[in-house]
């Protein structure tokens, strides 16, 4: 599998995460993090870990579906949750959180942290300045802090996906990698059709749990729902198939194509000539 490199780029998409996360939590932006976490470029060495339940995460994977003449049905993806139900934000909470983006952005991290504090007080239900807080933790190299700070954000609001992304990616760093499993697993239980929780748990499952069988089916669920914009995600499966030797979609099974009717042929002239002929020598 091609290697993404990098350091710089995983902190970038979890900014982009948390960032999105906490401005949807505010009710002004729509929508997940886009970009996936690449691949590490050294693949961390560990035995096979064999999931608890080998098909749960299967049970989330979209499905082509055909109609009666074999013509593809327009897939309808679930909606997400998240922003389904994300409530209006006052103004000020709005305000409070752009400023205190600000301050870590500009690596101000001590007064970054005291100001998301600031508005978990001032306003409990918001689960965004709770991804910030567990970045900032990670950070400072705080790492208890920084676990119960995302499962602090999915406890304030459960259909938070982009704190599901925070937790697993945490885990996956931490090195607990069935945590991280079950955690996008649980992601996908919320939000079936969520592109990015396919998609990390299939580089999972392929580069943490030497499990490429099981990650097949997740590259294919991502290339399915993102519309198969994605060339690097295009090439991976590729190299997955190649390795795994299993060539049939796991989302896209065209049923059969419809046999045929077999009309009986009509009998030859010259057969009918000799069925006359013999009929004839009857008579």
């Amino acid at each position: 599998m091609a290697m993404v490199s990098v350091k710089h780029w995983r902190a970038g998409a979890l900014m982009t995460a948390v960032l999105l996360s906490g401005c949807a939590g505010l009710g002004t932006v729509g929508g997940v993090d886009k970009a996936p976490e690449a691949p590490a470029g050294n693949v961390v060495e560990s035995k096979p870990a064999a999931p608890k339940d080998a098909q749960a995460s299967r049970r989330y994977l979209p499905q082509q579906a055909y109609d009666a003449q074999g013509k593809k049905i327009a897939y309808v993806p679930a909606p997400n949750p998240y922003t389904g139900t994300s409530a209006p934000v006052p103004p000020d909470a709005v305000a409070r959180f752009r400023e205190a983006d600000g301050l870590m952005a500009d690596e101000h991290y001590r007064d970054a942290r005291k100001a998301f504090e600031a508005i978990t007080r001032d306003y409990p239900d918001l689960s965004g300045p709770w991804l910030k807080l567990g970045e900032l933790a990670e950070i400072g190299e705080r790492m208890e802090r920084a676990e119960k700070s995302y499962e602090k954000a999915l406890a304030v609001n459960p259909q938070n996906v982009n704190a599901y992304l925070a937790l697993a990616l945490f885990q996956r760093r931490s090195g607990d990698f069935a945590a991280a499993r079950d955690t996008y697993v649980a992601a996908l239980a919320l939000w079936k059709d969520f592109p990015e929780a396919h998609l990390n748990l299939a580089i999972l499952y392929d580069l943490y749990m030497n499990q490429p069988a099981l990650a097949q089916p997740h590259f294919e669920a991502y290339d399915f729902l993102s519309g198969g914009d994605n060339p690097q995600v295009a090439d991976w499966l590729i190299e997955i198939r190649r390795r795994t030797g299993i060539d049939t979609s796991f989302i896209d099974t065209p049923p059969p194509a419809p046999t045929p009717e077999v009309v009986p042929a009509e009998p030859m002239a010259a057969e009918k000539s000799d069925e006359t002929t013999k009929t004839e020598d009857k008579g």
